[in-house]
């Protein structure tokens, strides 16, 4: 899709967020990992606007016995505990996106497959189809993809997923991608295609944009995205005024920094942009057995 790229604007300012809710939170299905206690996000008292982002690990992770509804009912309860406007997934195969598809009332589904994974995959049905997924708390969405550059250092093709539909009533775009897990150059090229292709998107609406970057906070990948320190985009994140995970290097508001999201490190990320959204709150829960290697991470923020 040939779409003319709008001029860029200098550093947006980061995002703001209310201070770290104290009180503990039980939560229905992904629970809170004991790093994250002291940064506890409440449902009851978050920002309206609320999102989620997960690795699915659908073909690579064993998920003993866990079955396609199995997988879909605990997505669901963690959406609905969070009371979720905009979920996003990576590396989910057709049959989990199938079954959650089918299971949730009051979301619009858009699917983009990127691959085929007959080993790994399998074990969710016959179609063995492996991709991203996003689901907007809608009537219905416009749904939107490309593909990203191709990374000689990775055979695994690689792309952008976007749904534009109404969050809480505003024309919104919700969108995830996976960038390459090896290659530094060939990463970096794919986050500049799709910070390009976002921005030519999206035009003036609000953007939500999630997935796993597999890139470190403090990065040339994610300078295309960060509004502040050193970044030349337009979002914050959602995590971005956690005071326990600051670097020594952060003495201010806002930290490229974050709960780590992976035994890797924070890979997983949901950036909003900074002209449309404010007072962000983020926490990366603990893991579920037999789910992912992941932490599911979620975020809420308020419209500026």
């Amino acid at each position: 899709m040939n779409v003319s790229k709008p001029s860029v604007s200098s550093p947006r300012r980061a995002v703001r967020r209310v201070a770290a809710i104290a009180a503990a939170v039980l939560l229905m299905t992904f629970g809170v990992s004991s790093a994250a206690r002291a940064d506890i996000v409440s449902p009851s008292t978050a920002p309206s606007v609320r999102m989620l982002t997960y690795n699915a690990c659908g073909a690579s992770c064993a998920h003993t016995g866990v079955t396609p509804d199995d997988w879909a009912t605990t997505i669901e309860t963690a959406m609905d505990h969070w009371s979720t406007d905009s979920l996003m997934l990576t590396e989910v195969c057709y049959g989990q996106f199938a079954a959650l598809r089918d299971r949730l009332t009051g979301y619009a589904p858009a699917w983009y497959a990127r691959n085929t994974a007959p080993e790994g995959c399998d074990k969710w049905g016959a179609d063995v189809r492996i991709g991203m997924a996003v689901f907007v708390r809608t009537d219905s969405v416009v749904r939107l993809r490309a593909a990203l550059p191709a990374n000689p250092e990775d055979g695994n093709p690689r792309g952008l997923l976007c749904a534009k539909g109404a969050v809480e009533g505003r024309p919104t775009l919700s969108c995830v991608t996976h960038l390459s897990h090896k290659g530094d150059a060939g990463r970096l090229a794919q986050a500049k295609a799709v910070r390009a292709q976002v921005d030519a998107w999206a035009g003036t609406l609000p953007v939500i944009l999630a997935g796993d970057f597999n890139a470190a906070p403090v990065s040339p990948e994610t300078s295309e995205f960060y509004g502040f320190q050193g970044g030349t985009g337009r979002y914050g994140e959602v995590d971005e005024t956690d005071r326990d995970y600051f670097t020594p290097g952060c003495t201010g508001t806002y930290c490229r920094s974050g709960e780590t999201t992976h035994p890797n490190g924070k890979l997983d990320y949901i950036f909003v942009s900074a002209d449309h959204f404010k007072l962000v709150q983020g926490d990366a829960m603990g893991k579920t057995p037999n789910m992912s290697d992941h932490n599911l991470l979620r975020g809420a923020a308020a419209w500026e």
